[in-house]
């Protein structure tokens, strides 16, 4: 099973619609996505607007893979479960967001393990298919998951640098 949220801030109808697509093109695989108040209606994947915490994280846990926008909260919950989180950045251009901050940390955030960052469609479903090919999942760090974001999150302000 895929899991794609896209949270609860702001729509993000072009991921909705890229995952959508992908579920058209992939109908051996099941696909549960959380979508917000966006405009766009799934065809052709289980969705609902919003999930309680419980049924959110039982989904990032059981799916073999989560696809999300590039925010850190889905970032450091992927990593605790040891699910593999694909990100896709908001684009302030498109009115997805307030600013590009998403696009901004995009490279950093695919440098963590576990993350992939997809600046686009054709990477969002390379990595969709890389990530499917694996039968490895990635397990939970052993050491405490927020504190080595945190850290690289704290390094990267201080010096530019991840």
């Amino acid at each position: 099973m895929i899991f794609m949220a896209v949270g609860t801030q702001f729509p993000f109808d072009r991921l909705v619609r890229y995952m959508d697509e992908w579920a058209a093109d992939h109908s051996d695989q099941s696909v549960i996505a959380q979508i917000g108040e966006g405009n766009y209606t799934p065809r052709h994947m289980q969705f609902a607007r919003f999930m309680d915490g419980e049924q959110y994280n039982n989904n990032i846990r059981q799916a073999a893979a989560f696809v999300s926008h590039a925010g850190m909260g889905n970032i450091i919950s992927a990593r605790e479960l040891g699910t593999p989180i694909i990100v896709l950045n908001r684009q302030f251009k498109l009115g997805e967001h307030r600013n590009d901050h998403q696009a901004d940390g995009l490279k950093w955030m695919g440098e963590l393990e576990g993350v992939y960052a997809a600046s686009n469609q054709q990477a969002l479903y390379q990595h969709l298919s890389d990530l499917l090919k694996s039968s490895d999942k990635p397990r939970p760090p052993t050491n405490n998951g927020h504190l080595a974001i945190s850290d690289a999150i704290a390094r990267f302000i201080k010096t530019g640098k991840r």
